[in-house]
């Protein structure tokens, strides 16, 4: 639909839900008025079914000084600084991750990577950001992981599906209940998560930090309660928001990165090669940050897998004032998305959309597009928080797959696709062959 829009040269689409109005800019200028602007804000309608979840997190709060504030005291949490400090918990599970994948290259069978990844991710989030060890790597039907699997396929199906709308007809369906019990899963383990470590520092096993550079997430939240900053329902709905945003886009961004790895055998080998070079052929050598910057050509690997397939598809805002895009009179009340999913298919920036090309972001190719015709991340005031965390804990992650085996796909490109959910999980998994490097 969006490319049918911009061959007739419109750059803004729109359509109505149950009278709601939806706008999709549909090119890095439309989108700029949007990302640049300080007061349009607060996030859309479709955000409303994951308030008794996340509400009040600094991901779904609306606009105004409570997000201001979570935000200024959460964004140390991410300084370049403090990433190298959690490089530790990157490597170790990492390796974690490796020895877990090791009998499916014994023995040739086919292995679906993504509940891999998710359960690695979900150990390093925890460990790096909550100093605390799950072991969901160990425990494979983690039921958190599951649980929001499950309720971000209810939130979609909830927002396309004009009857579930309707309260009566969604408590009818049993999917009422299918939430709240999602929701009790999800608070249950983030609150356990919050009580060991609040518990560890009270009793002395874990020394507590007093200098907030070297404090992790969940430490800088606890002391934040203590001086009465943030209440402890405040705290529990930012370690929620951390916990799904920190592992599920991870998770789905590496996937992918995978998956496109393993159908263009030529790049993945350049990557190999790169890792190699500068990491030396040791696979299970600590990755350190020296050398992570080093990386060129894996960066714009996974840039370009991003931009192939965008882990967040679309992120909402909702207009209290009148906007012009483009020429095109947006009213208030609308919801208008910032959607990678559309602006990153977009020919006339990226010839030949589908055809997977890291060259793309070379200098000289990023200096022709407009600012935000790639958005992976959003952009502006409400960017993500964590995306330097994000890129990096993926880096480290995929260093350690791709020194270990090359990737050869079960089945074609489009034996599995991206689910149009919060973010854009792989319908059939990513089942590959791994063939041992060494």
């Amino acid at each position: 639909m969006a490319d049918e829009c911009r061959s007739q040269g419109k750059s803004v689409m729109k359509f109505r839900i149950l009278g709601k109005l939806y706008v999709w800019p549909l090119t890095g200028k439309a989108i700029s008025k949007v990302v640049e602007s300080t007061t349009e804000l607060n996030k859309g309608d479709d955000y409303e079914f994951f308030l008794p979840w996340l509400g009040g997190g600094v991901l779904v709060e609306g606009f105004g000084e409570r997000w201001r504030t979570h935000r200024k005291l959460l964004t140390p949490t991410f300084h370049f600084a403090k990433l190298e400090g959690y490089l530790e918990v990157f490597n170790s599970e990492s390796k974690i991750l490796i020895e877990c994948l090791e009998k499916y290259a014994d023995s040739g069978e086919t292995v679906d990577l993504f509940p891999f990844i998710k359960r690695c991710a979900l150990d390093i989030i925890c460990g790096a950001a909550m100093g605390t060890k799950v072991d969901a790597q160990s425990y494979h039907e983690h039921p958190y992981a599951k649980a929001v699997e499950g309720f971000n396929s209810l939130a979609i199906a909830h927002a396309i599906n004009p009857l579930y709308q309707f309260e009566p007809i969604f408590w009818a369906l049993g999917l009422k209940k299918q939430k709240e019990e999602y929701l009790h899963t999800m608070k249950t383990f983030t609150g356990d998560v919050i009580n060991e470590r609040k518990n560890a520092i009270d009793s002395g096993e874990i020394e507590k930090e007093t200098s907030k550079r070297k404090m992790n997430f969940l430490d800088i939240l606890l002391n934040s309660g203590e001086s009465n900053v943030l209440s402890a329902e405040d705290i529990r709905q930012e370690v929620d928001t951390f916990m799904f945003a920190g592992h599920d886009t991870t998770t789905t961004s590496l996937s992918w990165a995978c998956w496109n790895l393993a159908h263009n055998p030529d790049v993945q080998e350049k990557v190999y090669e790169e890792l190699v070079n500068i990491f030396g052929e040791d696979p299970n050598e600590d990755v350190t940050s020296e050398k992570l910057n080093k990386l060129e050509y894996t960066e714009r690997v996974l840039k370009e897998s991003k931009r192939q397939i965008s882990p967040v598809p679309a992120v909402q805002r909702k207009l209290i004032n009148e906007m012009e895009i483009d020429g095109i009179t947006i009213p208030s009340g609308a919801n208008v998305a910032i959607a990678p999913l559309a602006l990153h298919k977009n020919a006339e920036v990226f010839p030949n959309p589908d055809k997977f090309d890291p060259d793309r972001f070379l200098p000289d190719e990023i200096a022709k597009r407009n600012a935000y015709d790639y958005i992976p991340f959003s952009a502006g005031l409400r960017n993500c928080i964590g995306q330097k965390f994000a890129q990096m804990n993926e880096k480290v992650m995929l260093i350690y797959i791709m020194k270990n085996f090359r990737l050869e796909p079960m089945g074609g490109f489009s034996a599995t696709k991206p689910m149009f959910e919060p973010v854009a999980r792989p319908s059939n998994g990513i089942p590959v062959k791994l063939i041992r490097r060494q």
